[in-house]
């Protein structure tokens, strides 16, 4: 009897080898440490993801080596697709052997004054900085990428999916806990924060919005999957009802961080989906040939009665957030000049205009930026506002590695998207996943996302997770034909 012969849940599953394995442990590991260490934020965390992100990329290398050797699909991927990786690390170790800046010592204290360095070569205003930022950044890609190359079954790009969700959902438990308790640091007040507004185990509620946001489009696929599954009499006997209560718990984590773009960025993502599933449900009321009102009024009810109950837990941060922005824009009525944040932007578009091919070199920002800010402060003396990031990911890179360097990076997201006939993918698995993505790329232009190596850890898994679940949709696809 032939395999075509066999019905699809008694055909061979495919199995996960030992390299697999290592794989998904180095990788669950990587994703708890990072996530509960403040988000990889604290300078041991860093030091942590540097030393075990390098097993990843001993993972990363033998993943190639036995893909490219048995593979007659993607030969050579860590070519095909990661080619722009390569250049923009060449890039920057360049610039690590022409510093920009040389340090002096003044009165005692050291203090950086512009060198001279090869004006066609890229240049680092901190060489060392730029180093250790370019090797974190390998580890977080590799590592994740490693994902894409040995994951065989769509079963298991869920189970990594599941691994993200389920980690995002606890963390969001345990700072909703910690918020209600009105504690004044990290872990219940154990750990002083150096910013008022944490939430759970991130110090910036903007880093933990752009997380949460990446993991409420993970839940939404996981949740797709289920109803588009099936198996069950109805939503009611399956585990739609707890991924959807699930879900939104974890959503409603974000306005109580008080995070405000990040809480309409998720409202638009949730209207989305809801619109998607109402859509959904119509469809297969009307091929049913029975009424839609009912159960499409009961689902908009649901939904405002659970909006209002997180409005009602969240009011006295929605109260303190409104009253800061109604100041914020009554300040920019009364003033002559743009606010702050736009200088702040413009500044940053005039440091990256004055070196537009590669910038002033990885980690410059904090260093370099001080001679083109513009903006003062005058009470009892004058002072300089210090910005160690440009809240702006896009120009930052902009400034940092010119447009070199940043378009490298695009490519390195463009390539492999490029290389999947999206529209032969029926799954909207790979799609919830690739839309949070895009959120996070467009927050990316408000703010910084991508200092925190929590949400690149999750961008770039979940990146991964999209691409390898459409290969393998359309491979599925194609032996269903055969």
């Amino acid at each position: 009897m032939s395999a075509i012969d066999f019905p699809d849940s008694l055909r061979r599953q495919p199995r996960i080898g030992l390299l697999g394995k290592l794989v998904l442990l180095h990788f669950g590991s990587l994703l708890i440490f990072t996530t509960w260490a403040f988000g990889g934020q604290a300078p041991w965390a860093r030091q942590g993801i540097a030393a075990w992100g390098a097993v990843g990329v001993l993972l990363f290398i033998t993943a190639c080596w036995t893909r490219d050797k048995s593979s007659d699909d993607n030969t050579w991927p860590a070519l095909r697709y990661l080619w722009p990786l390569w250049l923009y690390d060449l890039l920057v170790v360049v610039s690590c052997f022409n510093p920009g800046f040389r340090e002096i010592v003044v009165a005692g204290e050291r203090s950086l004054v512009l060198g001279d360095p090869h004006p066609w070569l890229p240049s680092a205003a901190r060489p060392l900085l730029a180093a250790k930022e370019l090797w974190q950044f390998n580890v977080i890609v590799l590592s994740c990428f490693t994902l894409f190359l040995v994951l065989p079954g769509r079963r298991f790009v869920r189970g990594v999916l599941f691994l993200l969700g389920a980690n995002a959902v606890v963390l969001a438990v345990f700072g909703t806990f910690q918020k209600l308790a009105h504690t004044d640091g990290l872990w219940f007040g154990l750990v002083h924060s150096p910013n008022a507004r944490f939430f759970s185990t991130f110090i910036y509620p903007n880093h933990w919005g752009a997380f949460t946001l990446l993991n409420t489009a993970v839940c939404l696929a996981l949740l797709f999957h289920a109803l588009r599954r099936g198996g069950t009499r109805d939503a009611w006997h399956s585990p739609v009802l707890l991924g959807a209560v699930v879900t939104l718990l974890l959503a409603a984590s974000v306005p109580l961080s008080a995070s405000r773009s990040s809480t309409a960025l998720m409202g638009l993502l949730l209207v989305g989906a809801l619109t998607h599933f109402l859509g959904r449900l119509i469809r297969r009321r009307r091929e049913q040939r029975e009424s839609a009102l009912l159960p499409v009024a009961g689902i908009v009810l649901a939904v405002l009665i659970a909006t209002a109950a997180v409005a009602y837990i969240s009011r006295d941060v929605i109260t303190q957030r409104a009253r800061l922005t109604s100041e914020q824009i009554a300040k920019i009525a009364k003033e002559d000049t743009l606010n702050s944040r736009l200088t702040l932007y413009r500044d940053t578009w005039r440091m990256a205009a004055e070196k537009p091919w590669f910038g002033w070199g990885l980690e410059s920002y904090a260093h370099v930026f001080r001679v083109f800010n513009t903006q003062r402060a005058a009470e009892l003396w004058v002072w300089i506002p210090f910005y160690a990031e440009a809240h702006n990911d896009w120009l930052q890179s902009l400034a940092e590695t010119g447009f070199v360097g940043t378009g490298l990076l695009v490519l390195l997201i463009l390539l492999p998207l490029l290389a999947v006939p999206w529209r032969r993918v029926d799954s909207a698995v790979p799609r919830y996943l690739l839309t949070g993505c895009f959120l996070v790329l467009l927050y990316a232009w408000v703010e910084f996302p991508f200092a925190n190596p929590a949400v690149l850890l999750t961008f770039c898994a979940t990146f991964s997770c999209a691409l390898r679940y459409a290969k393998l949709d359309l491979r599925a696809q194609q032996e269903k034909i055969r």
